[in-house]
């Protein structure tokens, strides 16, 4: 099909949270170790340098015609940001930091935690240079805000946490409660520096995950913190969230249709969550999602084309004007490129709207 784009990716960018038609439907990439092989960098320069991080996303999002621009992520965000190591990843074939040292290596160790200082704790001063890149470069400025379950998990390790919520409840809420006040604090700190209406706040929940915690935990534990969050994050002057509610989150879809994420925000979904849904529970967001990384990883180009086109028609169809196609979670680094190249094909050939 002949190109027929007459709108810029920013353009594009921009219609969604206007709520306006765009040309095309939106493609948008979540590989950040992908973006490090296919561009010769060290993995570890995704997340410690943030020049090159920049530099890696924005040459393979310009080489394939993705939409939207690079973004700083931390998957282990909140160990470092409150005293805990880190161990960088050595090779490609990884996915992102791990905790060495966590804080809090027994329960009463909660009692001992303090907040940061916000300007210097953990990832934060690479996470801030990264934002000033993309102010410089005209892109949409971010900050990891994250929820203050997936982050307070991190503080002693997800299972250790999920154990705290059974025996120690009451300490597990004054991690979440130092949380919720940390991610506050970093949320005043960029809209401070780059003004109300220009920041958007960025989330994954992989700790909500319906594989990891009954819907009545998800309820008691997670919810009231991040719609806590959310609001003050919103009222502070955010432009809008985005969460990716990671893997099988489909029994706390009502719950989560209770949380503010803005007007509109995007709601990312993993293929356990299927598009039908999603646009069921957040009809007012936009959603992104959600073609499955094990076809992006092992199938041929052409089962990738075919899978994004069933996808993207259904996009189009439930969700006109409010849908991005992306992958369902991150692309590992061993996707093959021309897959990738595939999806984007499937978007020129059906992602017109007409």
């Amino acid at each position: 099909m002949a190109n027929r784009e007459q709108m810029t990716s920013r353009e594009r960018i921009a219609a969604l949270y206007r709520r306006e038609l765009t040309d095309r439907v939106p493609f948008m990439h979540k590989g950040y170790a992908f973006c490090a092989k296919h561009t010769g960098i060290d993995l570890s320069d995704i997340y410690r340098d943030p020049h090159k991080s920049f530099e890696a996303q924005k040459r393979i999002f310009e080489t394939i015609g993705m939409d939207g621009g690079p973004f700083y992520t931390f998957i282990a965000y909140g160990a470092g940001e409150f005293g805990g190591t880190i161990r960088y990843p050595k090779t490609q074939a990884s996915y992102g930091p791990e905790v060495g040292e966590r804080p809090v290596l027994k329960p009463e160790d909660i009692e001992g935690l303090q907040l940061p200082e916000v300007r210097t704790a953990g990832c934060i001063p690479n996470s801030m240079e990264f934002a000033r890149l993309q102010e410089a470069e005209d892109y949409e400025i971010a900050f990891i805000c994250g929820t203050p379950f997936t982050h307070a998990a991190n503080l002693c390790g997800v299972a250790e946490f999920l154990t705290y919520t059974k025996k120690y409840p009451e300490l597990v809420h004054k991690a979440l409660r130092l949380m919720t006040d940390h991610i506050l604090e970093v949320a005043q700190y960029y809209v401070d520096t780059f003004g109300k209406g220009r920041v958007l706040a960025r989330a994954v929940s992989p700790t909500e995950s319906n594989a990891l915690i009954s819907p009545k935990t998800f309820e008691e534990f997670a919810l009231p913190y991040v719609k806590e969050l959310n609001s003050r994050v919103l009222e502070m002057g955010a432009k809008s969230i985005y969460i990716h509610m990671c893997g099988k989150q489909n029994k706390n879809l009502p719950k989560w249709a209770e949380v503010p994420f803005g007007d509109p925000g995007i709601i990312s979904i993993g293929t356990e969550v299927s598009l039908r849904e999603a646009a069921e529970f957040f009809p007012q967001h936009v959603i992104a999602g959600n073609l499955d990384p094990q076809i992006i990883t092992r199938g041929t180009p052409q089962e990738v084309y075919e899978a994004s086109r069933i996808n993207i028609l259904e996009g189009k169809e439930l969700l006109r004007g409010r849908y991005i196609f992306m992958a369902g979670c991150e692309i590992p680094p061993n996707a093959p490129y021309e897959n990738i190249v595939s999806m984007k094909r499937a978007v020129d050939d059906f992602g017109w709207y007409e």
